[in-house]
């Protein structure tokens, strides 16, 4: 097997955390490797070594057509080793257009530093694209491109950069690294990539695959290597092994257990009965989700769980109305809501609460003191003959510091100062003053350290306790079956199994967004 790259006794630390320990990955010649593992087993950090991004520990070494590549990698150095990476945002400038987008990376751009001949490279970029079987009209704008073609130019840019450094070097081969470039595709566009992935290869690259989409994975890689918790998990031909098998490395072998009517559910078993409190979802359509129903009793915790793309993470946000939902209604507080006119001061009205994932963007404003962000919703009570009564605003917001344990408990500095975590209980302690009938969380725990997740974690289930109807959508699999009373399981934009009790755990819940598998769901009957 002619090599293209390798890795090998690849390890690094972040404090007392083994992010990677003694990783071996080696990249046949004209193959297409897929890397796999949940969230936090070593893939980002891997390939983060690769682009110089973090030093490993000493002791590893990495090769490049047999040739020794001393690490640590400087930043950006790995251009000069024929290596070149497609993130997830694709590091496409969206506001220009393609041409500009490819002239500026210098894909075959042969134009005079100082002067652009823009009929030229616009002629040139039409012949770059179609040698990639890619027909986009060079001049369009980025933005106006659906994502499908967004992805193309993205590859094909970065195909044509390996490109021209085979010419320029005479190396044989180069290696492109595509991190997750199926997350937010529809599976009829899918080909569309992986035909261009073909092309790549058959131009003298190999590539890293890097993906949670087992169904892809199997459509286009040769070879597979699973991480798991650091470690080296597996290394096979993607001809020997099973789906079942993939899943088994990805998260340790998974036991199936006999469920009895006796099962219990996390904290107590709650039906939806229309009463004033409860969720009811049906028909949702938007994004990437298409006819998905939803019953969320009183009290209850559901986790919604799916992969990135998979629809999943797209529900709060059109039941919020934070994005658009083409058909579904809500039932909230006896109310029925057309979702498809749903706008977020709507969703509020009705008793609905968002905590977005984007705390940054979304969550706060980072300009104004913590007692402002934290009243806002309800700054109409602070007002008195035309005045807003400053002293009975900080004295509410110290009250919900303490109880809410925001450290420090300044209300009257910016939020700017506060940690991440004691931002986001901010964020909860807003929502939760307008005493929601419906929480709606995305990643709420989302850069958060322990003790604040901890307390965060208590924050919700005692909303839950007190009857707000919960709605969780997180890709911490542990999060959910430690705090959720079910799970719907959310694939290619439909529901397909919904877990209960002592079936949520987050090998049943990995299994099941993964493959699909029915290892401990109970499948729905349609």
């Amino acid at each position: 097997m002619q090599r293209a790259l390798e890795l090998h006794n690849i390890s690094k630390q972040f404090g007392a955390t083994r992010a990677l320990d003694s990783v071996d990955l080696v990249v046949a010649h004209g193959e297409v490797h897929a890397l796999l593992g949940e969230n936090g087993s070593g893939k980002s950090t891997l390939i983060k070594v690769l682009a110089g991004v973090h030093d490993p520990e000493p002791g590893g070494t990495l090769s490049i057509e047999g040739a020794d590549v001393p690490l640590p990698l400087a930043p950006g150095a790995f251009h000069q080793h024929g290596l070149s990476f497609v993130h997830q945002d694709l590091g496409l400038a969206r506001p220009l257009s393609v041409l500009e987008n490819l002239v500026g990376g210098s894909a075959g751009s042969d134009s005079s530093r100082w002067r652009v001949n823009w009929r030229l490279e616009a002629s040139k970029a039409r012949e770059l694209l179609h040698s990639y079987g890619v027909d986009i009209d060079p001049r369009t704008i980025v933005d106006e491109l659906p994502p499908v073609g967004q992805a193309l130019v993205a590859i094909a840019r970065a195909a044509e950069e390996l490109r021209q450094y085979r010419l320029r070097t005479g190396a044989t081969s180069s290696v492109l690294v595509l991190d997750e470039p199926t997350v937010f595709l529809p599976e009829d566009e899918l080909e569309f990539l992986f035909d261009l992935i073909r092309t790549v290869v058959k131009s003298g690259s190999s590539v890293i695959f890097i993906s949670h989409d087992l169904p892809a994975v199997r459509t286009i890689a040769d070879r597979v290597t699973v991480l798991r918790d650091g470690k080296v998990a597996a290394t096979a031909s993607m001809a020997d092994v099973t789906d079942e098998r993939i899943v088994e490395y990805i998260v340790g072998p998974v036991k199936s257990r006999e469920l009895g009517e006796s099962a219990a559910v996390t904290r107590v078993d709650r039906v939806f009965d229309g009463g004033a409190h409860g969720l009811r979802v049906v028909g949702l359509q938007g994004a990437h989700l298409r006819d998905f129903d939803l019953d969320v009793a009183p009290g209850e915790i559901v986790g919604i769980a799916g992969l990135l793309g998979s629809g999943a993470e797209d529900v709060p946000y059109l039941l919020f109305g934070a994005a658009k939902a083409t058909r579904g209604t809500a039932v909230v507080r006896r109310r029925t809501i057309d979702l498809t006119s749903q706008h977020p001061a709507q969703a509020v009205n009705a008793g609905m609460s968002l905590i977005p994932a984007d705390r940054q963007r979304d969550g706060i404003a980072a300009e104004i003191e913590v007692d402002r962000n934290m009243m806002l919703l309800v700054v109409e009570r602070f007002w008195r003959a035309r005045r807003l009564r400053n002293g009975e605003l900080r004295g509410s917001a110290d009250d919900r510091a303490r109880q809410f344990d925001i450290r420090p408990a300044r209300t009257g500095a910016p939020i700017a100062t506060l940690s991440g975590g004691n931002a986001q209980k901010v964020v909860l302690a807003k929502w939760l003053e307008t005493e929601p009938a419906v929480l709606l969380l995305h990643e709420p725990t989302q850069g958060v350290d322990i003790a604040a997740r901890s307390q965060i974690y208590r924050t919700i289930t005692a909303a839950a306790d007190a009857g707000t109807s919960v709605v969780w959508v997180t890709n911490d699999f542990d999060e959910l079956a430690a705090t959720c009373d079910r799970i719907v399981v959310v694939r290619d934009g439909a529901e397909t199994s919904q877990l209960v009790g002592e079936e949520i755990t987050r090998e049943a819940i990995t299994a099941g967004v993964f493959a699909g598998i029915d290892t401990h769901a109970t499948r729905l009957e349609r």
